[in-house]
């Protein structure tokens, strides 16, 4: 076996090492183009840029660097850096208003409105198995263990 096929042959030996040892994440990156994709227009459009992209290697790109940058970022850290600065936002059938933002630290700042104008801010920390909701204070308001 001459020096190339060995290299080569460890390199592949390597990189499915570390995609298969539990180092499984969200796929951020690959999640937010293909969203991207799906907003475009109606599905005739969509499926024509899912094609492309294909082709065109933007899914393959964004999968390799999901799968070997950032889902190891987030399994030794925590958080994935493509998901920092997400936002969430929803409006209930009565009017009652939230919104989410996911800070670079992991927690969520959260700001809630009702009908009646009363409003809410707080952040939800996690600890393990115990969320916290913190109030601009730094006052813990309600905790929760999930699992």
């Amino acid at each position: 076996m001459n020096v190339r096929k060995f290299v080569c042959t460890a390199v592949l030996a390597a990189f499915t090492c570390v995609s298969l040892s539990g180092c499984y994440g969200s796929n951020q990156l690959f999640n937010k183009v293909h969203t991207w994709n799906g907003s475009l227009g109606d599905k005739f459009i969509n499926s024509l840029v899912h094609f492309v992209f294909w082709i065109i290697p933007v899914y393959e790109i964004c999968l390799f660097a999901d799968i070997v940058i950032l889902n190891v970022i987030e399994f030794w850290t925590g958080s994935n850096p493509v998901a920092m600065g997400d936002t969430y936002e929803e409006t209930d059938v009565n009017g009652n208003k939230i919104f989410a933002v996911r800070n670079e630290d992991g927690t969520l700042s959260v700001n809630m409105l009702d009908v009646n104008g009363n409003k809410a801010d707080f952040i939800l920390e996690r600890d393990g198995d115990l969320i916290r909701a913190v109030n601009t204070e730094g006052v813990v308001i309600a905790s929760q263990i999930v699992k």
